[in-house]
């Protein structure tokens, strides 16, 4: 029997991807561990391995570059050298790949004929050739997708073409042109909004200690490190803090029901040419600043040269959007499946705050909580943002 090759699934929240290449050919004999083929999902692009060893079967109908493939699709197979190749076609209405071809051959002969015919002569043809049965429905939707019904074959009743052929058949142009990346971003926020019940917490916290406590350590760690330390690795930092004094917030909904996560990781949202990523940040809680900005320096360098492996997108329960190098004071950011929280921050400004019951001039940072109710609800929600302005106001446990 063949062996069924099929879209795994690599991660919490995956139910499809982007199909990019095969990485072996046709009738290419494939071992076991080997590359197999090309995906992307999570935003990112992984190789595929083969998990079985035989010769690669990959049916007419398998999927093409940029198709979107379910997780669980079978995609080809993998065979004997000696078995026959029967029964391998996806999503077909014939028995075998025999079958299949003979029908694909006849069709491309009579279009070779036709092509290479003078006019007279095609002309004398059509009035002769057999048109095929079509139902109304098929004629019109044909018609308005600018599809030659003559070159299709049915798969109603007794070879019927019905409007699932024209369908098929109908490859749309994207006028946008829109990359993988842009649609996979598309995708995972609609469902997101639709999955996840959103509710936002704002706060105001005053920046000025963290201001100072960054530019005091900002030379020590630049010549021992090798990297700046920046707002935002205080703030993993503080964010990863918070969940070790909070872990209700550390869980993330899976399958209905709640999960506790043992690491206390945090995503960062990385901005690149096409959109954007979430690469993780192991254990921020763990280890000196210093080594939480090499990290950090390291996953954007990698997601903005879109060589990110897939492990360094999977994990964590919260993540954190900051904006602080733009001119926005405030926004609230859309939570990315499976996590269950998102910290959004703004840039740190001088306003008018209240300090000490009078009246003053600090800089401050405004922050969003975007939670999933599922998870948290308002009292314990409000208690971990509550955390993290406390690490961030008095910054001395960030060292």
């Amino acid at each position: 029997m063949p062996i069924e090759i099929t879209i795994p699934r690599l991660g919490w929240s995956m139910e499809e991807a982007n199909f990019i290449s095969w990485l072996k050919k046709e009738g290419e004999t494939v071992k076991s561990g080997e590359p197999l083929f090309s995906m992307e999902s999570e935003k990112a692009a992984q190789d595929i391995e083969a998990v079985d060893t035989g010769i690669l079967r990959i049916p007419p109908t398998g999927p093409k570059a940029g198709d979107v493939v379910k997780v669980g699709q079978v995609i080809g197979y993998l065979h004997a050298k000696d078995e026959a190749l029967e029964n391998v076609t996806i999503g077909c209405n014939v028995s075998s790949v025999s079958e299949l071809d003979a029908r694909k051959v006849k069709l491309e002969a009579e279009a070779n004929i036709i092509k290479q015919d003078s006019p007279a002569q095609n002309k004398d043809l059509s009035q002769t050739r057999k048109i095929p049965a079509i139902s109304p429905r098929a004629r019109r939707r044909a018609a308005e997708l600018g599809v030659d019904p003559t070159r299709l074959i049915g798969s109603g009743r007794t070879g019927r073409i019905i409007e699932a052929d024209v369908l098929k058949n109908h490859k749309p142009i994207a006028v946008s042109g829109l990359s993988s990346m842009r649609r996979t971003i598309a995708q995972r926020t609609a469902a997101s909004f639709a999955s996840a019940p959103h509710f936002y917490l704002r706060g105001e916290l005053d920046a000025t200690a963290l201001i100072r406590l960054r530019e005091d350590l900002l030379p020590e760690i630049e010549s021992s490190a090798g990297v700046r330390l920046t707002l935002t690795d205080l703030i993993l930092r503080a964010q990863a803090l918070a969940l070790k004094s909070f872990p209700a917030a550390n869980a993330i909904w899976v399958n209905h029901d709640i999960i506790r996560l043992p690491k206390f990781d945090v995503g960062l949202v990385v901005g690149c040419v096409d959109g954007l990523m979430i690469p993780i940040v192991r254990s921020p809680d763990a280890g000196n600043l210093a080594s939480v900005a090499k990290q950090r320096a390291a996953l954007v360098e990698s997601a903005r040269a879109n060589n990110l492996a897939l492990e360094a997108l999977q994990g964590g329960a919260t993540a954190l959007s900051n904006l602080g190098n733009s001119r926005v004071d405030e926004f609230a950011a859309v939570i990315a499946r499976p996590h269950s929280s998102m910290l959004a921050v703004g840039r740190a400004a001088p306003r008018p705050y209240v300090l000490n019951g009078k009246p003053a001039v600090r800089t401050t940072m405004r922050l969003c909580l975007s939670v999933d109710h599922r998870v948290l609800d308002g009292g314990p929600a409000a208690e971990f943002l509550g955390l993290i302005v406390q690490l961030l106001e008095a910054p001395d446990k960030l060292v």
